[in-house]
């Protein structure tokens, strides 16, 4: 009775991990629309997932998309998906409550928010996103 107490604490009442859907893992950097279109960015579960809010004439969009690629080379299980919200007033900005720009949002493994980090803050979207897969 004790070997079946110790076992169910190791596996399947303790938290799960959630890992990743057999098969190709997905494209590590999509841009998921054109400028401004309105697009529903799919999640993967398993993965850790980066959209990244960008505009051609936001100069502060490119340095913290390229500090975020920087730091998540080596994280095979981050994904960044780029949305371009066009000149900002678009129904994909509104849908995703984008009023400023640089802005990314980090998504867990199981697909929830964890993080909407706007200007200055969104520097930090690669250390976040690989703390959130360190997680079980």
């Amino acid at each position: 009775m004790k070997r079946l107490i110790i076992l169910c604490a190791l596996t399947a009442c303790g938290p799960k991990a959630v890992a990743p859907p057999p098969g190709p893992p997905p494209e590590k950097i999509v841009q998921v629309n054109q400028p401004g279109e309105m697009v529903r960015v799919e999640l993967h579960p398993g993965y850790v997932t980066v959209i990244d809010f960008w505009s051609e004439t936001c100069g502060a969009c490119e340095v913290a998309t390229a500090k975020l690629e920087a730091a998540t080379t080596d994280a095979d299980r981050v994904l960044i998906r780029k949305v371009d919200v066009g000149d900002g007033f678009t129904p994909v900005a509104e849908a995703y409550g984008v009023g400023a720009l640089p802005h990314l949002n980090v998504y867990d493994k199981t697909g929830k928010l964890r993080y909407k980090l706007v200007g200055n803050d969104s520097m930090t979207a690669g250390d976040k996103a690989k703390e959130l897969m360190a997680e079980p």
